[in-house]
């Protein structure tokens, strides 16, 4: 395309644009006209997640982004073209953009000759693949979305040198169709695995409010979540300052920390108050308790230093009535939560193991002050023994 040809497309597109704009414009024409494709990309990024280059983007994109798609680099062109389709309640006609895309990326590989050195399109075909997926799931098309992130499931498996974007885009999707089906459980480690694998200048991309929608999503399920009694992981996440300093969604926050340290009296306060609020909770309310029962239990055991509990200790510890102990501490087990014997006749529990877990700073400090108590007793034991057998090793 001539120099004429993008000066009489750049300066319309200006004259569309919010007038905080007009530079960036005046920058792609230079990048463009002297081929420093690099510092076009970065100019083009900065318009695109502009939120004031909204209503045109998609009007860049065609007129004057797809000139050139073979010269910068195509996860780039994906970016450019998701931001510009951001928002849009028209699904089939994103759907039509991104094949469209993709067939242009088949149809440059076709005329690749061999040996050429340049790269191929693959992975900005799978990256499309699996925004298509996550396009399907927003129209309810679960069955052909999931057969989608199968496939790409065992791509993932065989190459481990996938970029670090289709890696975060596949669990963000497979996340979403997790969370459409209300399985707590994958959505909670699926969501995690996208939070690990995210770069961090992607990082700050997300905005306030989906930071605070995914921290909302993830505390639910990990409530909810039949597998999962320890919330380490999720509570120092730096995405859960989101709700913990929102005064409308910090007893979220709160309540994942009750269960944690097994503090039934807020426990109880938020579910008086907060829980009737949230219908998911509500419907929900005996699991929660009996969760909080479970996750005491544990958390006695890793804060004494003997692995010996009556069940007076345990009734005490779990808000329980003596007689449902032995039940919680079966089920405990059955769910690989400790392992470890009971003694029905003398009312004895014996632990031998209790499941790995991502602690917090204050279980952290508690055994800090075990280790020093260990210490000192220690210490007291080898004077005893000092002075006892002075004569004889005299």
């Amino acid at each position: 395309m001539s120099a004429h040809e993008i000066d009489t497309i750049l300066s319309t597109l200006k004259l569309e644009a919010n007038s905080d704009l007009s530079n960036l414009f005046e920058d792609f024409e230079k990048f463009y006209e002297e081929k420093l494709w690099h510092q076009l990309t970065l100019s083009l990024k900065q318009f695109f997640e502009d939120d004031k280059s909204t209503p045109i983007r998609l009007r860049v994109y065609d007129t004057f982004v797809c000139k050139f798609i073979d010269k910068i680099n195509q996860l780039n062109v994906i970016e450019f073209l998701l931001l510009s389709l951001k928002n849009s309640s028209n699904y089939d006609e994103s759907i039509n953009y991104l094949k469209q895309l993709k067939d242009t990326f088949i149809s440059t590989d076709e005329k690749k000759t061999r040996n050429d050195g340049l790269p191929t399109h693959s992975n900005g075909c799978l990256l499309i693949d699996i925004e298509i997926a996550r396009i399907l799931l927003l129209q309810g098309d679960l069955v052909k979305a999931r057969d989608s992130l199968d496939e790409f499931d065992k791509i993932l498996e065989s190459i481990d040198t996938l970029p670090l974007m289709l890696v975060n885009t596949f669990y963000s999707v497979n996340a979403l169709y997790y969370k459409l089906k209300k399985d707590f459980n994958n959505f909670y480690y699926t969501s995690l695995l996208f939070l690990s694998t995210m770069d961090k200048e992607y990082e700050m991309d997300l905005t306030s409010q989906e930071n605070r929608e995914l921290a909302y999503d993830l505390s639910i399920a990990a409530l909810l979540g039949d597998k999962i009694y320890n919330f380490g992981e999720l509570l120092q996440h730096p995405i859960m300052s989101s709700i913990s300093n929102n005064v409308e969604f910090e007893w979220l926050f709160k309540l994942l920390n009750a269960l944690t340290n097994g503090d039934f009296e807020t426990f109880d306060s938020i579910i008086n108050l907060q829980i009737p609020r949230v219908p998911i909770l509500a419907s929900n309310e005996s699991f929660l308790r009996q969760k909080i029962c479970l996750m005491a239990l544990v958390e006695s055991v890793f804060s004494r230093n003997i692995r010996t509990l009556s069940f007076n200790d345990i009734s005490k510890a779990t808000h329980l009535p003596k007689d449902n102990v032995e039940h919680l501490v079966m089920r405990s087990i059955s769910l690989g939560l400790l392992k470890g014997s009971i003694d029905q006749v003398n009312e004895i529990v014996s632990i031998t193991w209790v499941q790995p877990r991502i602690i917090s700073f204050n279980q952290i400090q508690k055994m800090n002050d075990r280790l020093y108590e260990w210490n000192d007793q220690v210490s007291r034991l080898g004077e005893k023994l000092e002075e006892r057998g002075r004569s004889i090793w005299v």
